[in-house]
């Protein structure tokens, strides 16, 4: 990273995900992956695949895999709000 304003960046693909009855999460029917970056504000930090991420409207969102950023590009992405410490497992269908 070059200047000291800034943070560090980073592409996380991910699914909207649901709380089935049993508190188990399950991914919302007709879902494809949608990118969200690291902001910098974000809170926590990220594990990997199969970690819970809140999005900034509050939606849950499993992620399946990062990819670098150049903090220039960070304005082409939305940022996302915040890590849990959920996990769950990758869902098959989304798995590389």
């Amino acid at each position: 990273m070059g200047k000291s304003n800034q943070y560090p960046t980073e592409i996380l693909y991910g699914v909207m995900v649901t709380e089935g009855k049993s508190g188990d999460y399950q991914v919302k029917h007709g879902q494809k992956l949608h990118p969200w970056r690291i902001g910098k504000h974000t809170k926590g930090q990220v594990v990997g695949p199969g970690q819970i991420f809140l999005t900034e409207k509050n939606q849950k969102v499993v992620l399946i895999k990062t990819a670098p950023l150049a903090f220039k590009n960070r304005h082409n992405y939305q940022p996302m709000g915040r890590f849990t410490s959920e996990m769950m497992v990758v869902p098959a269908d989304f798995q590389e």
